[in-house]
């Protein structure tokens, strides 16, 4: 199966290409303009591996949380190269992507991604991955992810690490992964592909916008 995948929930944006549960190539970009950028790399992406955007089977987008501007540009950018071609759009979560990135680990992780205005969104992972249900997300102010975090030993990830206040960061039980941070395509993709092989339909198509 041909699989496009394009992740622009967070600063850092990205877009995959995937054979089967293989990602052949992932381009990795950082820009104020991701709506400039963005058909330049799926282009880019396209023809590194010799794939024509009309043979594509599958395409994977993030409904966030996240970026407004980015997941409407994802979404949109998807259902714009599917409207003329074969191929399905399979959606998956920002939460979801990063725990299942790190899901050998196999350890309890928090998951935060900025909501703005002193308030980030929260979703918790306790080591074992789930691929029927979408990780539930909660909107709490820095206060609430201070009380969380000061119960127990932490180790909190997600893009919404720096938003994060440094009364928290500055708790002796809270261990800041920053590698994996990020949603990736790649793993957005791999994860749509499991969900596929296991009869788990995509999410809705409906953003859920951080910002």
């Amino acid at each position: 199966m041909k699989v496009l995948s394009i992740e622009t929930t967070s600063e850092v944006c990205s877009v995959a290409y995937l054979e089967d549960t293989v990602i052949s190539s992932e381009y990795i970009f950082r820009t104020p303009d991701t709506a400039g950028k963005l058909i330049s790399v799926i282009d880019t992406v396209l023809k590194d591996n010799n794939c024509a955007s009309q043979t594509v089977e599958l395409l994977v987008v993030s409904y966030g949380p996240g970026l407004w501007t980015g997941i409407r540009l994802g979404m949109g950018v998807a259902k714009g190269i599917a409207s003329g071609t074969n191929a399905r759009i399979f959606c998956v979560g920002t939460m979801d992507s990063i725990f299942f990135g790190l899901k050998e680990l196999k350890i309890p992780i928090l998951c935060t991604v900025n909501a703005y205005r002193g308030n980030v969104y929260l979703s918790y992972f306790n080591g074992r991955f789930t691929y029927k249900k979408n990780y539930p997300v909660k909107l709490v102010n820095y206060d609430e992810v201070h009380r969380i975090c000061s119960k127990k030993r932490m180790i909190l990830t997600g893009p919404g690490i720096p938003a994060v206040c440094n009364k928290v960061k500055g708790l002796k039980n809270v261990v800041l992964m920053r590698r994996c941070s990020y949603p990736s395509a790649g793993i957005n993709g791999l994860l749509a592909i499991e969900k596929i092989r296991r009869d788990i339909p995509s999410a809705p198509i409906r953003p859920f916008y951080g910002r």
